[in-house]
């Protein structure tokens, strides 16, 4: 019986030990930032979504489909595809033409879009719906049932005039819906041939030109909904029609949240991420119970100290990126370097603000440690103390790599009558910048600063 006592107090006397070693006050009282909100869809399972399919029955649209000696026909091969492409992300597909209104199709119907006749109309000008293209309808029908994907084909050949005021609001109001609830807008740009009349070609005085001569002309397919939905027609198309090296495409993905996710409450964050810093004495990296990555050492001011994180961790592919990022930090100082002999009242927080600084490249973010713009007030830093550092990282603005990526394939309404002049065989599309910049600002009105990771560093430091 004594012995069983003795035994219990023994283990009594353990966890008292464990108990106080891990109260040591090596943490200042931390108030961490939430990790922001990354807006995400539902993702309405497969089998219950509805996939709602727009095509352009703009006159101008003919010209895909007639052939062009010696260019590939890449619209007619895509839309002979579409239907099976749509049932990839949709248990139901429903069809329709848009141009000065919305026209169901009826799904045996579906084959009259890769021939001439579908873009022909026999009655007056007034009541065809060939005349004009207003995309902003099928925008606004996504807007009513988000949880549905929609695929718009179309030669985003749009006037300046359908790109202001209130013909402009038509088509941004209902994409501002789109965004706030976490869907997004991919296009995807195909060089296709072109054996047709492009018309409504602005002349620098007024009015318009029409134009013959166009071998090959982009065609656009937008897809809204959910990332993966907009990423498997991405994938799809690829896989099937532009394996060939000389074919041509481009992709863009408007949203408002280009921020994948939050490194943290993924423990994404690794000892490796600081280079070599695992070499220091007394070194150990552990996350806290609220998934913050703490790194403990003891080192001395000349240490170089750099965190890398991977674009492709952080970035949403295809999206507009990043294009500033912003740090909060905060120091503390003890002047006890053991842990145990902190009381509550010895951490110090220090008035400096800029500590570190970021360096970045086209495939990753390296933060320079101590090394902001209060450099120099760092040098005077006290040896033989403990510090802590808590280090917040947040993407501050969204990009616009998307109007890069499609500027060779815009020309602007100024330029048009100019580039018509020239017997172009490869025409571009009219206001394009323009209106990726449109949708862009949109998202970007919509994107709220987002914590992408949290870091702390735990350090004594030495002569």
């Amino acid at each position: 019986m004594s012995n069983n006592i003795f035994k219990i107090i023994a283990v009594l006397g353990v966890f008292t030990f464990l108990t106080v070693e891990a109260k040591e006050n090596c943490t200042p009282e931390l108030k961490l930032a939430q990790p922001s909100s990354i807006a995400q869809s539902t993702n309405t399972d497969s089998d219950t979504k509805s996939v709602f399919i727009y095509f352009d029955q703009s006159l101008s649209m003919q010209g895909y489909t007639k052939d062009q000696p010696g260019q590939n026909n890449l619209y007619v091969n895509v839309i002979d595809d579409l239907q099976q492409i749509a049932e990839n992300v949709g248990s139901k597909t429903y069809y329709h033409s848009f141009g000065k209104a919305i026209v169901p199709i009826k799904e045996n119907k579906i084959s009259q879009v890769i021939k001439p006749s579908f873009y022909d109309c026999t009655s007056s000008a007034a009541d065809c719906n060939n005349q004009e293209s207003k995309i902003h309808l099928p925008f606004k029908m996504a807007k009513t049932n988000p949880d549905g994907t929609y695929i718009i084909v179309t030669d985003l050949f749009l006037a300046s005039k359908q790109l202001v005021g209130g013909t402009l609001s038509q088509l941004t109001k209902p994409l501002k819906s789109i965004l706030k609830k976490g869907k997004s807008v991919g296009i995807i740009g195909v060089m296709s041939s072109f054996n047709g009349t492009i018309y409504d070609i602005p002349q620098r005085e007024g009015g318009t030109i029409s134009y013959t001569e166009a071998q090959k002309r982009p065609f656009y397919i937008i897809v809204i909904g959910d990332q993966k939905d907009i990423n498997q027609v991405k994938k799809n198309l690829e896989e099937q029609h532009f394996s060939d090296p000389g074919d041509q495409y481009k992709y863009t993905l408007i949203t408002s949240t280009p921020i994948l996710q939050n490194l943290n409450q993924n423990k994404l964050i690794t000892e490796d991420d600081i280079k070599n810093i695992s070499k220091a004495d007394n070194f150990k990296f552990e996350y806290s119970d609220n998934f913050l990555p703490i790194y403990k050492f003891d080192t001395n001011n000349k240490r170089n100290l750099k965190f890398k994180i991977q674009n492709s961790n952080i970035i949403v592919p295809g999206s507009t990126g990043v294009s500033s990022f912003k740090i909060t930090n905060t120091l503390w100082s003890s002047k006890q370097i053991n842990c145990r002999k902190i009381n509550d009242g010895d951490w110090k927080k220090d008035k400096r603000l800029d500590i570190s600084s970021i360096v970045r490249n086209e495939k990753e973010l390296n933060v320079q440690i101590f090394k902001g713009s209060d450099v120099e007030s760092l040098k005077k830093i006290f040896w033989g103390r403990r510090y802590f550092y808590l280090m917040e990282i947040y993407a501050q603005k969204p990009g616009n790599l998307s109007e890069e990526t499609f500027k060779d394939w815009s020309i602007r309404d100024s330029d048009a009558e100019e580039f018509t002049a020239g017997n172009p065989t490869e025409f571009k599309t009219l206001n394009l910048t323009k209106i990726i910049k449109i949708l862009n600002s949109v998202a970007n009105d919509e994107f709220k600063p987002t914590l992408i990771a949290s870091l702390a560093l735990n350090f004594n430091l030495l002569k």
